[in-house]
């Protein structure tokens, strides 16, 4: 992924640096990912970031002490350094290494160390050290690697070990970012993997953003139509309630990681649908070889779209189906009335329906036979 970005020009260098601002505050631009590893993960989206920013390959960057992070790269802080574990850093009003305290999450930007300055016009220059700027502690430069300085009382700073303090920033999983804001958040939303991307997840990323939320979604918006099932809610999912106890349906309890697009009941086809009479249905057209597909998203010319229980192509025209399975329920019908207008409105004369009875099979078979035959 790295080897096909190419390498910054000096100008590109300038406007990476502008767009932090004078103060460099890395809370302005964020990418966020559910993952962390594959091709959409933090490591690998840190890769290529860090090869684009740094203008060059891997092996030409100043790798600070073996650590794989480089002179100005995004950083975030991984180990609380509480009270009782501080870290040493200079503080600039004093002009003295203080000790301060840092936390799991801050972000800030690895500088070059005030000892190295004489060595920076080096090109074979490998630094040992850096110093980090913090956005919540604008008065101090924290110190990371060996050969730190001196503490107030003459002794020597002892090491940071920066591979166990830091992590790139240029992309940080969700999970990392709770409890942070951005102004402008870039959300990689996956469409092959959506294993750890709950509904409740999905909301997390959403409201990190203050101003702005872009979403990068892989291929199609699948994903997000699958935000949509109440399956795909964590919370949803577990028998207990502070106030009140609904048991959770065993389908749900059970599911296993296969499970993607909220569909659990298995058909002759490709297709998982989410009832036995859509399984019925399903099993019908594929014995009749009749092609379809199931819950294909179907635009309307206003930008409105709906998902069609079964979408079939026959002689050269596209025909909508629809199984009414809880016209008892008043939220169900009313919806559905809704919807049914749609259809008129949109799709006229292109609309079978079949609802619950005694004998789904035979009705099926009989809105086949009537519309679906040679």
């Amino acid at each position: 992924m790295a080897a096909d970005i190419g390498h910054t020009t000096d100008h590109d260098w300038r406007f990476w640096c502008a767009a932090f601002g004078d103060n460099k505050c890395p809370e302005l631009y964020q990418v966020l990912t559910p993952y962390r590893g594959e091709e959409f993960g933090t490591e690998s989206l840190n890769a290529a970031f860090q090869e684009l920013v740094q203008g060059r390959p891997p092996g030409e960057m100043r790798i600070i002490d073996r650590s794989g992070i480089a002179l100005n790269d995004k950083v975030i802080q991984i180990k609380n350094r509480p009270p009782s574990n501080p870290i040493w850093a200079w503080a600039w009003p004093t002009k003295r290494n203080e000790q301060v305290e840092v936390y799991n999450g801050e972000l800030g930007f690895a500088n070059p160390h005030s000892f190295d300055a004489k060595n920076m016009s080096w090109a074979g220059f490998r630094p040992v050290r850096c110093q980090v700027s913090f956005s919540s502690k604008p008065d101090y430069a924290v110190g990371y690697g060996r050969d730190l300085g001196k503490r107030p009382d003459g002794g020597r700073l002892r090491r940071e070990d920066i591979d166990e303090n830091l992590e790139l920033a240029y992309a940080v999983s969700i999970h990392k970012a709770q409890g942070s804001e951005f102004e402008r958040v870039y959300f990689v939303v996956p469409k092959h993997k959506q294993t750890l991307l709950s509904r409740e997840l999905f909301y997390t990323g959403l409201t990190r953003a203050a101003r702005h939320c872009t979403l990068l979604i892989e291929e199609d918006i699948s994903p997000l139509l699958s935000m949509r099932r109440l399956e795909r809610s964590r919370l949803m999912r577990i028998n207990a309630s502070l106030f009140s106890f609904r048991p959770v349906p065993d389908d749900l309890r059970v599911l296993g990681g296969w499970y993607e697009e909220g569909k659990i009941h298995s058909t002759l086809t490709e297709y998982m649908v989410r009832s036995k009479s859509e399984v019925i249905i399903a099993n019908l057209l594929f014995d009749r070889d009749i092609p379809f597909e199931y819950e294909a998203p179907l635009f309307a010319p206003d930008g409105t779209f709906y998902l069609p229980d079964f979408t079939i192509r026959w002689h050269g025209q596209d025909w909508y189906w629809e199984h009414l399975g809880r016209l008892d329920d008043v939220d169900y019908r009313n919806h559905w009335e809704t919807k049914r207008a749609w259809y008129d409105a949109h799709f006229p004369g292109r609309l079978v329906t079949t609802v619950d009875s005694g004998d789904l099979t035979k009705d099926a078979a009989e809105v086949i036979n009537s519309h679906f035959t040679a």
